[in-house]
């Protein structure tokens, strides 16, 4: 089912409606909180999201301008950015200091630079089918970035799996990325518009959620702490104003 005579399925349309009004929302955030880093990796990331499943949903139309090279690279541009972006999130996000190296220089060799090479390709042989094969890399880093990221989680909670923050972690982390594990599948069998969003968009808005949650909590916490200081500077003004009266009633005498 097709929305406003578009490429796009409803519900990569319902998807991309939910995230522009999450966008929304942290954007005002932003503003009353300039200060938050967290908020801001949440605005790149619903951002990527809204922006993959934009292009993905429309392209390619022939009703639109560009080639078909142009719109396929386009579409193909914002499946592998997206997931770029996925190692430094997690990193920066989650303090997950192993995944330095993925967030930082993994991605350039095992997306980026597969992707250059997608496009030249297809430049020179307008062949998409056979390309397809190369898609073969995201996977296998894909799996590879997974079992680093279990490993930097086992790290930073000292080896043990044992508290909640941990076991949400490892599984929420795992399911947000294992869908794009499988995009190369979906796409080389052609599943269709709707699997894919549904599949990439679930993963990414768990992990999201995740992230939001913890962030509320913290910030719960430092209002609470901002609360008892208020509470601990009254109650020594009020000493300090005891004090001083019984001093003056002291000297008077």
């Amino acid at each position: 089912m097709l929305v406003f005579d578009t490429q796009m399925h409803i519900v990569t349309f319902i998807f991309v409606s939910i995230e522009i009004a999450i966008l929304f929302f942290l954007t005002i955030f932003r503003l009353a909180r300039p200060d938050s880093k967290t908020t801001l990796l949440n605005l790149i990331l619903i951002f990527l999201l809204i922006i993959y499943n934009v292009t993905g949903g429309l392209l390619p139309d022939q009703k639109l301008p560009g080639s078909f090279f142009l719109q396929e690279s386009i579409a193909y541009a914002t499946g592998f950015i997206t997931p770029c972006y996925f190692p430094y999130y997690v990193y920066k996000a989650f303090g997950l200091s192993k995944l330095k190296f993925h967030a930082y220089v993994g991605v350039y060799i095992f997306l980026i630079i597969p992707y250059i090479l997608f496009v030249f390709i297809f430049w020179r042989t307008d062949d998409l089918k056979h390309l397809q094969n190369l898609l073969i890399i995201p996977v296998v880093y894909a799996v590879w970035v997974n079992v680093s990221m279990v490993k930097a989680i086992k790290y930073k909670y000292g080896g043990f799996f044992v508290s909640k923050e941990a076991k949400q972690e490892i599984v929420v982390l795992i399911f947000s990325i294992t869908p794009w594990i499988g995009l190369p599948i979906i796409t080389y069998f052609d599943m269709g518009q709707a699997v894919e969003a549904s599949i990439t968009n679930i993963g990414f808005l768990l992990l999201f959620a995740l992230q939001v949650t913890r962030n509320i909590r913290q910030l719960r916490l430092e209002h609470e702490k901002l609360i008892e200081s208020e509470q601990r500077l009254r109650s020594w003004n009020a000493d300090l104003q005891m004090k001083s009266m019984n001093f003056v009633l002291l000297f008077r005498r």
